[in-house]
């Protein structure tokens, strides 16, 4: 009768190998850092006179970075 109430142990699965890890250096990382910077070059239109700084650029922003907030001028 106890045999119905224990658990049953299943076997745990074999833990699988981990993923590489990118290569700052690799050809595919190279082009893709190519071609964000050709992307972030080629802007036309609206999306060239947006006033703040990209992440990838870095900078000052021409707003506040709260609301509310004075922009010290």
């Amino acid at each position: 009768m106890t045999s119905l109430f224990t658990p049953k142990v299943q076997a745990a699965p074999a833990p699988s190998a981990p993923a590489p890890m990118p290569d700052s250096n690799s050809p595919a990382v190279m082009e893709a850092r190519r071609k964000a910077q050709m992307d972030i070059m080629n802007r036309a239109g609206r999306s060239s006179t947006i006033l703040t700084a990209p992440k990838d650029r870095g900078g000052d922003t021409y707003s506040s970075s709260t609301l509310g907030a004075s922009n010290g001028g």
